[in-house]
């Protein structure tokens, strides 16, 4: 190997040394190698290998700028350097005549296609996109296009069945299909707890930490379940910082905003807070009769506009709870050679209880409108006072016309928790018995729902 080409990349890996942190020379350049020198009259170029099309793209991203400014004022004659992916031993041939960047990943490269955890068909192709969910989705396609740069770290919260699991690994399966060499691990906190105490019980601890830590984009699911958890919690707020202070990327996803969850370690709140918490709420009607729609078109079954229209108004809850009916309505749809509204509100009363014409949904669009705000508004952490009485009348309604579980109800507006909601929907029920005007307004609200 040519001795001028080793000396110069050991010069700037010199410099990036004392420019950027151990973790993330260890993490962007522990595994370099020069492979070729090529010295012309014109230009000087110095070709380095790297291990996979991910650190290749990153490294060109994050620190080229760093290369080039070490090189001028080093004074060396190199005019342009060079990656490509290569293992160690790989050896240029021809160089002369090949491309210098073919843009193509290498064979051999296939980390990160073992991740068993990632469903492929949690695609961001077959997301729907709504109001609802719009804020989350435009920050996870920032996150997939710029890891460790836009949002580090991002956190996507909501309640149960909206689609969090979805747009979580549709970030890990949008990064595969970009970079074959990209280290992905999906965990729910549950694996992540397991792990941690087996590591301990067999004195793997540094096995345990390799796996968490060398990777490029960790995807947390169900962080909330780490609540109470001291020594987990510890030991993934390391992991988390190893990641975030090296540059890759960390997106977790909870059933509730950082600030309400209860018995997380308030360090590990304060970095989730310091990144991007984009919210997911319940789908609105476009949205389920779009899923519907979506849902039906991979089937292969095609379903009137009324039949869908129904299902999107009648069936509450997430996109979950919606396409586990739209089955049982479609297995329904094979025994009787068709399915009618009238068909589906006999099934609703099987499944569901019973068949409620004023739904949890028409009664947020419905407060939202009376009291001038917006149903994502009602659904944050604002103290605004207009904001929080229209919340707590929503509860209220939710409450006494639909019968709803409070923890329910504390899911839909937030993942707040049952006895918020129960103060909520007292405090309601006191200001009506106190207040004529209160009463009467409440009132108004329970006939245009009930319309």
């Amino acid at each position: 190997m040519n001795r001028e080409g080793q000396k110069v990349w050991g010069d700037v890996l010199s410099a990036l040394k004392t420019s950027i942190s151990a973790s993330s020379f260890k993490t962007w350049f522990s595994g370099s190698h020069v492979m070729d020198f090529q010295q012309r009259e014109d230009s000087n170029i110095l070709v380095v290998g790297v291990g996979s099309g991910f650190l290749k793209e990153q490294i060109e991203k994050r620190y080229m700028p760093i290369i080039n400014d070490h090189l001028k004022k080093d004074g060396a004659s190199l005019a342009e350097i060079v990656f490509v992916v290569s293992q160690k031993e790989a050896v240029i041939k021809n160089y002369a005549q090949a491309p210098l960047l073919t843009g193509v990943a290498s064979a051999q490269i296939t980390i990160g296609r073992k991740s068993d955890a990632l469903n492929t068909n949690h695609l961001f192709t077959n997301l729907v996109v709504g109001s609802t969910n719009n804020l989350a989705h435009l920050a996870a396609l920032q996150v997939a296009g710029n890891l460790g740069k836009s949002y580090n770290p991002l956190v996507l919260w909501g309640p149960t069945g909206v689609g969090k699991t979805h747009m979580l690994q549709a970030i890990g399966n949008e990064i595969m299909s970009k970079y074959e060499g990209a280290r992905i691990l999906y965990v729910t906190s549950e694996k992540f707890t397991n792990d941690f105490l087996e590591s301990l019980s067999s004195h793997t601890q540094s096995s345990f930490r390799n796996k968490y830590r060398g990777v490029d984009l960790l995807l947390f699911d169900d962080i909330q379940f780490l609540a109470g958890k001291e020594s987990t919690q510890d030991e993934f707020f390391h992991t988390f910082n190893e990641l975030v202070m090296s540059g890759r990327q960390v997106v977790v996803a909870s059933d509730k905003h950082p600030r309400d969850l209860g018995k997380i370690k308030e360090r590990l709140v304060s970095r989730f807070l310091g990144g991007m918490c984009a919210d997911i709420g319940l789908p609105d009607f476009e949205m389920k009769a779009a899923i519907i729609n979506l849902k039906c078109s991979e089937r292969g079954v095609v379903l009137s506009e009324d039949v869908v229209n129904f299902i999107s108004e009648e069936c509450h809850g997430g996109a979950r709870e919606l396409e586990g009916f739209l089955t049982t309505a479609l297995a329904q749809m094979r025994i009787e050679g068709e399915l009618s509204v009238d068909l589906l509100k006999k099934l609703l009363v099987n499944t569901m209880g019973q068949l409620q014409t004023v739904t949890q949904g028409r009664i947020a669009e419905i407060v939202a409108k009376h009291f001038k705000t917006r149903y994502a508004d009602m659904r944050g952490s604002s103290r605004k006072f207009s904001l929080v009485w229209s919340r707590q009348v929503a509860m209220y309604l939710m409450r006494t016309m639909l019968n709803m579980p409070y923890e329910s109800i504390g899911d839909i507006f937030g993942g707040r928790d049952h006895s918020t909601v129960m103060h909520s929907v007292d405090k309601v029920a006191i200001a009506c018995q106190k207040s004529t005007s209160t009463h009467d307004e409440v009132l108004r609200l329970k006939e245009i729902l009930a319309s």
